[in-house]
């Protein structure tokens, strides 16, 4: 009983946490720009990905379809802190062992800024 208990309030913590996530991105008028984020990408993802389903030469994943496998609020979180991420989620655990080469998404300084995630979000949009 005791066990289930500690389930249910974990998956309470997790759900409020991705709602959280989702609310605070967008909450106080952070809107992406899907023009701004094609540039980001260009600048700085593309090094590693593609933005077609296939993976890139280094294995990263390619990025078109990824709000299909994952809500914004993951992206948010994975784009902004992955390293840490992979700690605790196991989707991003995941990600990163299928990698073949053994490389992991780095903790980037420009995906430190809220807005820059919001623009790469809105640009992962528009891959489909």
């Amino acid at each position: 009983m005791r066990g289930s208990f500690h389930l249910l309030a974990y998956t309470a913590v997790a759900l409020s946490t991705s709602f959280f996530l989702t609310s605070a991105s967008y909450a106080e008028g952070m809107q992406g720009d899907a023009k701004r984020g094609a540039e980001t990408f260009k600048t700085i993802c593309a090094h590693c990905h593609t933005t077609t389903y296939d993976d890139s030469r280094i294995g990263a994943p390619g990025l078109r379809g990824v709000l299909e496998r994952h809500d914004e609020a993951w992206l948010n979180h994975w784009i902004k802190e992955p390293e840490t991420f992979a700690k605790t989620d196991v989707a991003a655990k995941d990600l990163i062992s299928s990698n073949k080469f053994g490389l992991a998404m780095p903790t980037l300084p420009a995906m430190q800024d809220e807005q820059n995630r919001a623009d790469i979000i809105e640009f992962l949009k528009t891959l489909k």
